[in-house]
């Protein structure tokens, strides 16, 4: 009988030293999924939690530099931080603040110039010195904001433990900094920028008594260019403070700043291992990663069919809340059109977020989406803008209808789902052919696939001639008429509107052109893209001169 791998790591009152019991009784309320557990990340006192709370060098760091998605690293900061303050002997005077977490603010440029852009748009150069507001990724902050309100709402010393959000571009620096002396709180959370504006100002923060330093998704404050707003800010604080690290992956730069900023660092690893075949993995053991092989043209398709199926299963096994992914935002703004129209996903509540959108639209859809209760079957269609950091709840699935540009998004968009914990199920599309070799390159970073079975129009999976080699039992049929009937109905769509038609031809444009960039070039060429059933899938009778102009610039496929 096959063991069932644990989704805990131990229990709330086993930590060293141990939580207050406001802590305590919240953590219970808060995890109520795992009752009294642990996530891995927050497990035993010698790891991150534990370490926070009794280190007795108050310039050590605790870090987590190799956490699967989902294990709980917000909490491995947000309970030391208030256990701190909690246990001061004298509480903070007026303006003094006792903790400080900085946030990423947007994607690495890198990413976006691959997947924010339409086709008409022309990429900026790669040194930015101009800001760039729509590229805000704010719901980080915010995230991590609601958790603390969540632990502090009703705590007895709440008076003691306020907390504030700071988000540049937002708001202007005179209107956050007359909410600090009004609010005078004593935890901070917001993007760098601002944080160094606020910490910089004169007369307005007092610092001498900042308990703890908290760098959030620590590489990529780094590789996106915030190493000058992070030592403004680090210069603006005491010596005498402890620093925390937290980080999914540990790159050159991040080991520089650790070298030269903690001490006596405590490193924390969570890793994650295959009890079958004895093998690391860096996804979480309740995440189930598969990979469906088709067409191009029977992507759209495919994907409808996932949801349909899931949707059918009424049992506690099907999906209720997606996410899905698509290489850039004008293929979002496309199919969100498109699947917002289609008759076979009535039920389905559809949303869509992007890099390009207004902060306040995506400020709404964010909190809409997550508002919909458990049950309500619902899509969340969006770019990387959404893979990374956040903490969507009660998402069942994620279907990636492409592989990211960055392999190392891969495992960020799989970890939306089956967190702390939960089961989860995420699929990526591949194209027949030479992409099938994308799972070894997975494989070889430790990221498991299994073959998932091509779905036919009555939902069944394609079951392949006996004789088939075992290799081919997950390849695609050689028809598939009710492909070619969803193909047509997009069509129809496409049809009734010019709009639609503008926004194909840009969203399939942007494809290729995203594709052409794929950091994984040896396997995605662009000259082995069938150029012709891609836009066959995107439902377009034709692309366009302007199109194939800019296809052919980039040395387009087939």
């Amino acid at each position: 009988m096959a063991h069932t791998p644990p989704n805990h790591a131990g229990k709330w009152g086993d930590l060293e030293p141990t939580l207050s019991q406001p802590t305590y009784a919240q953590c219970l309320c808060y995890c109520v999924d795992s009752v009294t557990r642990l996530t891995p990340v927050t497990m035993k006192p010698r790891h991150s939690i534990g370490n926070g709370l009794h280190s007795d060098d108050p310039r050590a760091g605790w870090r987590d530099t190799s956490a699967v998605t989902g294990s709980g690293k917000t909490l491995a900061f947000v309970i030391p931080i208030i256990e701190k303050l909690v246990h001061r002997e004298h509480p903070l005077q007026g303006h003094e603040i006792g903790a400080i977490v900085v946030t990423p603010t947007r994607l690495a440029l890198r990413s976006l110039r691959h997947s924010c852009f339409l086709c008409s748009t022309p990429l900026p150069p790669r040194r930015v010195t101009h800001p760039l507001p729509y590229l805000t990724l704010s719901e980080l902050a915010q995230q991590i904001h609601s958790v603390f309100t969540l632990f502090l709402c009703d705590h007895p010393n709440a008076a003691n433990l306020t907390h504030a959000l700071f988000i540049g571009g937002t708001s202007p620096l005179s209107t956050d900094a007359l909410r600090f002396r009004t609010s005078d709180p004593k935890i901070l959370v917001g993007t760098p920028g601002r944080l160094e504006e606020l910490l910089k100002t004169k007369g307005l923060i007092n610092t001498r008594e900042l308990e703890v330093l908290v760098l959030d998704e620590a590489d990529r404050l780094l590789d996106m260019g915030f190493a000058g707003q992070l030592a403004g800010i680090i210069a603006q604080l005491p010596k005498q403070r402890r620093t925390g690290l937290f980080s999914a992956t540990m790159t050159d730069a991040l080991g520089e700043l650790v070298r030269a900023g903690l001490r006596n660092p405590v490193r924390i690893v969570v890793k994650v291992e295959d009890l079958e075949r004895r093998e690391e993995r860096r996804t979480p053991a309740s995440l189930t990663i598969g990979y469906v092989i088709c067409e191009p043209d029977q992507k759209l398709a495919q994907a409808v069919r996932i949801l349909l199926r899931e949707q059918q299963q009424l049992d506690v096994k099907g999906a209720r809340k997606f996410i899905v992914y698509f290489a850039t935002c004008a293929c979002v703004d496309y199919f969100y059109k498109i699947l917002s129209k289609l008759p076979q996903l009535k039920p389905f509540s559809v949303h869509s977020l992007h890099g390009q959108m207004e902060i306040k639209r995506r400020t709404a859809t964010y909190t809409t989406f997550t508002s919909l209760p458990p049950t309500t079957p619902a899509l969340l269609l969006c770019t990387d803008v959404a893979s990374r950091g956040l903490d969507i709840p009660d998402v069942d699935f994620v279907l990636q209808m492409d592989p990211p540009q960055d392999p190392k998004v891969f495992t960020h968009r799989c970890g939306r789902t089956a967190r702390a914990g939960r089961a989860g199920c995420a699929v990526v599309l591949l194209n027949k052919g030479r992409e099938e070799t994308y799972v070894d390159f997975l494989k070889l970073r430790k990221i498991p696939l299994r073959p998932f079975s091509y779905l036919l129009s009555d939902l069944t999976a394609h079951a392949p001639p006996p004789t088939a080699p075992e290799e081919e039992a997950a390849l695609p049929p050689e028809e598939d008429l009710g492909n070619d009937t969803l193909l047509d109905s997009v069509r129809r769509v496409v049809l009734m509107d010019r709009d639609h038609h503008e926004r194909g031809v840009k969203a399939f444009v942007s494809y290729v052109r995203a594709y052409s960039k794929h950091e994984a070039s040896y396997i995605f060429r662009v000259r082995d893209l069938e150029l012709g059933r891609v836009a066959r899938g995107f439902g377009l009778l034709k692309v366009g001169r302007l199109g194939l102009e800019m296809i052919c610039e980039w040395g387009g496929g087939r």
